[in-house]
């Protein structure tokens, strides 16, 4: 048994891996979480053989807690090479149509995945990016994908014409809509077609005008069917209720709404109304996109909600914002999953739902399970004590 060694960087396993034996103290197991404790998983050929109790002697690596990976459901990756261009802005001037982080993404092209951006996508196991440009959905997806990573593009056209809207399907994986109230309507008929068989989303009710004016129902009322919004800042209750009737996931980017809005979504609202919630990070030249960072706030904010909940928004149901199935950790399912290190809660947490979403950012160590691949991203601590005069 061994923990993972310090080296401060991601090291990619080898496809050939056959067999990996995993120590634990907590396995948070199926669909609803369960928290098994003291345990050990078995990984062969990329599928889980056996998951049982007690540890083994046998293990390859000993870790503190086990958990699916997460989905970062909501991002825009080119921002992070233009970082901190939001400061001095509102949302209008930093991300409108003419807004300065435009411009910016244009002049400065590479790189597109610098290595620390890896060392924080590698551990999701979905990535959805509202990509700008969309003739570099490709780019990204070949990126990402050597880190084990699936990568949704949500992009949109320059101009609007057919042409021009099957050049996106072409190169993305769907349609992500800034502004729905900024389209004609032929256009917003068109997406509705598109979204029978492609993923169609959009900022919705982000700013107080966009709730105003009526952003969802525009939408839904020309038939589009979104698999999930984003933001949502403004919604009102009954259409919260009309997102848990047509099983639309409302995808919320907790420090994007405070940054830009100083508001957020009424998550206990969504919750009350049976609403699946999913996390995001939006623009990640603003904010760091690491969907720990978010998820961390909303149970901050929320302190009265069972963690668990905010556990399940990030590792369950970011999968159903883009109509994926879970990738949760059981018996004879594909091996997708994290181990981290929990500290001193790895043997005594008063909430271990609480205990991995307030400590997993700062784990020494996180190995990602990919099927056959093995990735570990470590962190060198170096303390240096100065003898005072």
């Amino acid at each position: 048994m061994k923990n993972p060694s310090p080296a401060g960087k991601v090291k990619k396993g080898s496809p050939a891996l056959s067999q990996l034996i995993i120590n634990t103290y907590h396995l948070l197991y199926g669909y609803e979480l369960e928290d098994i404790g003291k345990s050990h998983i078995v990984v062969e050929n990329g599928v889980i053989k056996e998951i049982n109790h007690g540890f083994r002697r046998d293990a390859d690596y000993t870790v503190g807690a086990v958990l699916p990976l997460p989905v970062n459901a909501h991002t825009h990756l080119n921002d992070y090479r233009v970082p901190e261009h939001c400061i001095g802005y509102n949302l209008s001037t930093y991300a409108g149509s003419k807004g300065v982080k435009h411009p910016l993404i244009q002049l400065i092209k590479n790189p597109i995945l610098p290595k620390e951006l890896a060392y924080v996508m590698a551990q999701y196991s979905i990535v959805v990016d509202y990509q700008e440009h969309f003739w570099r959905c490709n780019e990204f997806r070949e990126e990402l994908s050597g880190y084990g990573v699936k990568y949704i593009g949500l992009s949109r056209p320059t101009r609007y014409d057919l042409e021009e809207i099957g050049y996106v399907l072409k190169n993305c994986d769907g349609i992500g809509i800034s502004n729905p109230l900024k389209l004609p309507s032929w256009v917003v008929i068109e997406y509705a077609q598109i979204s029978n068989d492609k993923i169609v989303s959009a900022h919705v009710s982000e700013t107080k005008t966009m709730e105003e004016h009526g952003s969802l129902h525009y939408l839904l009322n020309y038939r589009v069917k979104p698999p999930h919004i984003v933001h949502g800042v403004y919604l009102e209750d009954w259409e919260y209720k009309l997102l848990a009737d047509e099983d639309i996931v409302l995808v919320v980017n907790p420090r994007s709404n405070l940054w830009f809005t100083g508001k957020l979504p009424r998550i206990d609202k969504a919750l009350k109304y049976g609403v699946k919630v999913a996390v995001g990070t939006d623009n990640a030249g603003c904010f760091h996109p690491d969907v720990w960072v978010d998820t961390l706030l909303l149970e901050t904010i929320y302190k009265d909600i069972d963690p668990k909940i905010f556990l399940e928004m990030t590792i369950i149901n970011g999968y159903y914002a883009v109509k994926q199935k879970p990738l949760i950790i059981r018996e004879g399912e594909k091996a997708y999953f994290m181990g981290v290190d929990l500290g001193i809660a790895n043997d005594r947490s008063g909430n271990i739902y609480g205990s991995i979403i307030n400590r997993v950012i700062w784990s020494p160590y996180k190995i990602f399970v990919k099927e056959n691949n093995l990735y570990i991203h470590t962190v060198k601590y170096h303390f240096k004590r100065l003898n005072g005069a």
